[in-house]
């Protein structure tokens, strides 16, 4: 009996052993979930990567004050191409076009011109402005009746539109893009996807007048590079200096990824977000301006072919700037006229008045 007890209880021993040894043991360890990249498709304006669902959207454009007072402006960081022009006065103006980046803050608006009119027409886009010149308005009453997306706070879409008390008038008024996608469609204009032809890009396998990348773009032949950019690259310049009228320059200096823009010796950034402006292309185009009244307000005829100088990745290159007409986007030729492509990142077009100039190293083009 006394052998039977011992047995029990040694069994009983053993068994608890057993068990906290198996307690002991780590917990088996749960997969973690693969995660997969987003999906990117290539941004008609720049090239850069964008989501699929921001194609979906009609491009935005809005008119933005280049003042003194008006800077540092805001929503320039997140705009995919910007052109820059003068107004009057000597003073330019910014038309930003966004679609892959919805800015929640872009300003100060200011007024149109019919030339900025006409520059933007080719993207179709929901054209963002606060009044416009007596020139304008019946240019724009025409394109309204045809279908244009013409977004004034004045008299049209106040509603996407805000004024900030913190800083003075008229360099106040401010909109978002995402204020104008929902505003847009309750005056008939259609949030719809751009349709049109893209920029050549430098690592492009498309036809370079086809679509979007993946939106049905028909096939074609490479997007042609240039003999100068299949030969031994010149030597990198850091700073391109562009000079307008009435003494006003843009110092662009590569900082070996980008540009960053200079004005007054200061980088320029958004108001809200200390990080320098970006640059990845500069194009300067010479497109001749009329002088109207002692205001300095001008007339330009922005649609055909132009001298220009494509400024990237520390190089400039010579060319042509060919814009057909109001509907369709421009393109850019070398001097042999095979196709300039563009670095994928933000793009400014620099639109010059004849005598201006662009520095670049020791050369200068003017025209």
């Amino acid at each position: 009996m006394k052998q039977l007890l011992l047995g029990a209880l040694a069994l009983a021993a053993a068994f608890a052993v057993a068990g906290c040894a198996r307690s002991s043991a780590p917990p088996a360890q749960t997969p973690l979930p693969t995660l997969s990249p987003r999906p990117t498709i290539a941004d008609p304006l720049n090239g850069s990567g964008v989501s699929p669902a921001s194609l979906k959207h009609r491009i935005a454009a809005v008119m933005i004050d280049n003042y003194p007072d008006a800077r540092p402006q805001s929503g320039l960081h997140d705009a995919d191409l910007v052109y820059e022009v003068e107004a009057e006065g000597g003073i330019t103006r910014y038309l930003a076009l966004f679609l892959g980046n919805a800015a929640a803050e872009v300003g100060p608006v200011r007024s149109a011109r019919t030339y900025f009119v006409d520059l933007a027409r080719p993207y179709d886009p929901f054209f963002a402005h606060a009044g416009q010149n007596d020139d304008t308005i019946d240019m724009l009453k025409d394109l309204r009746a045809g279908g244009f997306a013409d977004m004034d706070q004045i008299q049209h879409t106040p509603e996407a539109f805000w004024r900030d008390d913190t800083r003075e008038m008229p360099h106040n008024l401010y909109a978002s893009i995402v204020k104008m996608r929902a505003v847009g469609p309750t005056y008939g204009y259609v949030d719809k996807p751009f349709g049109g032809r893209t920029f050549a890009f430098d690592d492009d396998r498309a036809d370079p007048h086809a679509g979007p990348a993946g939106e049905g773009a028909p096939s074609g032949p490479p997007a042609l590079l240039s003999p100068a950019a299949l030969q031994t690259p010149p030597p990198l310049i850091p700073e391109a200096v562009v000079s307008f009228w009435q003494d006003y320059d843009v110092h662009f200096v590569w900082d070996g990824a980008a540009y960053q823009r200079f004005i007054d010796g200061q980088a320029q950034h958004d108001r809200d977000d200390d990080r320098p402006y970006e640059v990845s292309d500069i194009v300067a185009v010479w497109i001749p301006a009329t002088v109207l009244d002692t205001i300095g307000d001008l007339r330009m005829d922005v649609y055909g072919t132009f001298p220009a100088v494509l400024i990237r990745q520390g190089r400039a290159e010579p060319g042509s700037w060919i814009a057909s007409g109001p509907t369709t986007l421009p393109s850019l030729v070398g001097e042999n006229g095979s196709t300039l492509p563009l670095t994928r990142g933000q793009i400014y077009v620099e639109v010059m008045p004849q005598g201006s100039s662009v520095k670049v190293g020791n050369q200068t083009w003017s025209h």
